[in-house]
């Protein structure tokens, strides 16, 4: 796996810097997410230890790598969105010098890459990787990602700062009055969207989040898929509902992390979760 300049080469092949590139699980209870997420999607495990990066398990499904799973410092349990650069160091001083910091050292991962995480100005945070030549990430199918939204109650903010970082363009969707949603593309490939948050659902412990959509097997349904979330200890936050990528639902996993299931053979009107979470976090 490559990040390459735009326009130099294919993007099913290649990355272009602003990709997501990763997905990564801060877990209160790695164990247990490990037996939830591997009963649910087929994921299997391998350790790494690393004297620099710490110890964490890395996920495949079908024998492609998936997402990472490491133990969280704090008493929360979040999905993190890993962005592509060609160059982590610059494109670190780039969005410190858009307001960005960084909240995660740097640390090399064999096999991964480099990384950096930061929080920007829209108090949103997010990750950087540089990933080394040969590494794999498997999208687009089940039990892979699928889809990422940010989640922001600083939306003007939020679309600035990715903008002059990575240089996307973005379209605006949504029901007038209702949802503020923007995709964000790079060239011709959407990549991101951005969501407003509803200021009805806005609390004094509302925070920025990304919402992570995996894949549901489509021989499944999204509805199955919630019934044995719910059976492995997940919780619902946001019924079955059509949307334009796909029927959709939001779960808790067993230690609390917010994620999104999709099946895009289901793809209906449109609709955002962020319309129907209520945000209590």
């Amino acid at each position: 796996m490559a990040v390459v300049e735009p326009g130099t080469s294919p993007p099913q092949w290649d990355l272009y810097p602003g990709m997501p590139c990763w997905i990564e699980l801060i877990t209160t209870d790695a164990e247990r997410a490990c037996e939830f997420y591997g009963e649910l999607f087929g994921w299997e495990y391998e350790r790494h230890r690393d004297p620099e990066a710490g110890e964490h398990l890395i996920a495949s499904r079908e024998g492609f790598p998936v997402a990472s799973i490491r133990a969280a410092s704090g008493d929360q349990s979040v999905w993190r969105l890993y962005l592509a650069t060609q160059d982590w160091q610059a494109a670190t001083a780039q969005a410190e010098q858009h307001g960005a910091v960084v909240t995660v050292p740097r640390n090399h991962v064999t096999g991964l890459g480099t990384k950096v995480v930061l929080t920007g100005p829209s108090d949103a945070e997010f990750g950087l990787l540089e990933p080394e030549e040969g590494w794999q990430f498997d999208v687009g199918l089940p039990g892979t990602l699928m889809w990422a939204e940010l989640v922001t109650i600083k939306a003007q903010s939020a679309d600035l700062f990715f903008q002059e970082l990575f240089g996307y363009t973005h379209e605006q969707f949504g029901t007038e009055g209702r949802s503020d949603y923007s995709v964000w593309y790079l060239g011709d490939e959407s990549v991101l969207a951005r969501v407003s948050m509803i200021r009805d659902f806005i609390t004094p412990n509302t925070r920025p989040h990304w919402l992570l959509y995996l894949g549901a097997d489509r021989a499944l349904g999204t509805d199955e898929v919630v019934h044995r979330a719910i059976g492995l200890g997940g919780r619902v936050r946001v019924d079955p509902y059509d949307s334009s990528i796909g029927r959709v639902a939001v779960l808790r996993d067993p230690t609390g992390a917010r994620f999104a299931v999709v099946d895009p053979s289901q793809a209906g009107t449109f609709g955002t979760a962020a319309n129907f979470d209520p945000y209590d976090d």
